[in-house]
């Protein structure tokens, strides 16, 4: 049986989050009052709502009881989204959702959004900017992604001009506390192992605390 996941509220990033989720094998629900936004969900999937989702019956109307799991995706830029985030989870516990993802813009919001109900907390204005800092400070980072507290996964380009080197002779764990997770070569994916080859204009995923990433990517950059 599929996961039904619901996404509350599709400014630009709520409707990049139906559009990605679309791409999953899940049941998606989407709710927002203002209609040219539930028309853009509409573009993408079939179960858009236009409500309130402060009204408990509007929910119930939209299936959101079913829901495995729902994202509250309004930013707070306006005072009465915050409100609306709040009394929002507050219903959706009512109505007995277990997993209930809140964005928040300020740290300030997050902790009342968990006192409210929140189990999980998504701040994407801090992840963008993280992610454009991480990617400008090394050249070599492709992308970046936080996985939990000080724990990063970093897609690295090896320079063009990088000397092959077996992946053993690195010694990527003991020297640097880091994993290497995968290589994509040539389009194609490879998961290393202990014949693995390092080579030039690799793109490789490592895993490991943020702290000690720097020491690693410094290897794979022009000199």
């Amino acid at each position: 049986m599929k996961k039904i996941v619901a996404i509350i509220g599709l400014s630009r990033f709520g409707l990049n989050l139906v559009e990605s989720f679309s791409k999953l094998d899940v049941d998606l629900i989407a709710i927002d009052q203002n209609k040219e936004s539930v028309r853009k969900a509409s573009e993408i999937i079939t179960n858009t709502f236009v409500a309130d989702s402060t009204d408990e019956d509007a929910l119930k109307a939209a299936g959101i009881s079913n829901a495995d799991h729902v994202i509250v995706a309004f930013g707070q830029n306006e005072r009465n989204n915050l409100t609306a985030s709040i009394i929002t989870i507050i219903k959706l516990k009512q109505l007995g959702v277990k997993q209930i993802t809140a964005r928040a813009d300020e740290d300030d919001y997050e902790e009342i959004l968990k006192l409210v109900g929140a189990t999980d907390i998504v701040s994407p204005l801090y992840i963008a900017s993280e992610r454009v800092a991480n990617k400008i400070a090394s050249g070599n980072v492709v992308d970046y992604f936080n996985i939990k507290n000080d724990f990063d996964v970093y897609e690295i380009k090896i320079h063009s001009e990088f000397e092959p080197l077996p992946i053993t002779d690195l010694d990527s764990r003991s020297l640097y506390s880091i994993n290497i997770l995968l290589i994509e070569r040539n389009q194609k994916m490879l998961v290393p192992s202990k014949d693995t080859v390092l080579m030039p204009n690799d793109e490789i995923f490592i895993f490991g605390k943020k702290k000690d990433i720097p020491k690693i990517t410094s290897v794979f950059s022009a000199n």
